[in-house]
């Protein structure tokens, strides 16, 4: 696992991917009662978030991006 960087290029990429999962309706950050997306780390195919108790569930939640030098997609 590994930790990206905010000045890495794929850092803005995968929080705007991020919020445009059905869970955030746009919203990268989803803070609820003091709680947002937190980002994990990385590995060599996916980027991880968690969120402790998102807004449109109430529960904790977690969302792996897939990293590809074409286009980053959703992961199940």
């Amino acid at each position: 696992m590994e930790f990206i960087e905010a000045s890495h290029r794929e850092w803005c990429e995968m929080w705007e991917e991020l919020g445009q999962h059905f869970l955030n309706q746009g919203d990268p950050i989803c803070l609820f009662r003091g709680q947002c997306w937190e980002y994990m780390g990385s590995n060599g195919d996916h980027h991880h978030f968690r969120h402790l108790q998102h807004p449109a569930t109430g529960e904790k939640e977690f969302i792996y991006i897939e990293r590809s030098k074409t286009r980053l997609a959703w992961a199940v």
